[in-house]
């Protein structure tokens, strides 16, 4: 072997590893494991779809599937998701936030879904995702949670933009928030975030 071929090699292997290890699994149990950390089927019988059970694939391809209630949290290529069990008032959860945009955190009542963290502080923005039926295209919408509160609220109404009323009642701890909402100063679910985060007091 050349000596470029080697070097090549072992950067493939290396990039394979950290790519590998950026991905994990934690357990209820506080366990955390390492690995490639599968949670959607691509394409196949039914369409892309979420998997009944979520994999991790250890460095010596060895793969594991656990039920999804026994994970709290995972995290892929970089993006973590966080485990919470939501009820709503409603017949659907999804369709049911465009009347009703609390959800509940209730785990005897609620059904577990894994939110993608945008990010995380006083105020947390999660995305809540899903598929319809028979159609692979991966749909979401934003949800916020105040640090203290018990449930989360829908901050958006996809290509109509921010559910003004919705976030103006939310924020009626920060008047100048609710304000610069009513006036269409602020128009994405990012600078919501930003502005409490960094200038509505605790």
């Amino acid at each position: 072997m050349t000596l470029s071929f080697l070097v090549f090699f072992g950067s493939i292997c290396l990039y394979a590893q950290n790519n590998q290890a950026s991905d994990y699994l934690v357990l209820r149990t506080s366990d955390t494991l390492y690995g490639k950390v599968e949670h959607i089927k691509e394409g196949g019988f039914g369409g892309r779809r979420f998997y009944k059970k979520i994999r991790i694939t250890n460095a010596r391809g060895k793969t594991k599937k656990y039920q999804r209630r026994d994970v709290s949290s995972f995290s892929v290529d970089g993006v973590v998701f966080e485990s919470f069990w939501l009820y709503q008032e409603s017949q659907s959860l999804i369709t049911g936030a465009l009347g009703n945009p609390k959800y509940t955190m209730d785990p005897n009542q609620g059904e577990q879904h894994f939110l993608r963290v945008v990010s995380k502080g006083r105020l947390s923005h999660y995305q809540l995702e899903w598929f319809e039926q028979g159609n692979s295209t991966l749909w979401s919408m934003s949800l916020l949670k105040k640090e203290k509160d018990a449930f989360l609220i829908r901050a958006d109404q996809g290509l109509f933009g921010l559910k003004r009323k919705v976030l103006q009642r939310y924020f009626a701890d920060c008047p100048e928030l609710g304000k610069a909402i009513q006036q269409k100063q602020i128009r994405k679910v990012r600078q919501v975030v930003e502005w409490y985060n960094d200038s509505c007091m605790q």
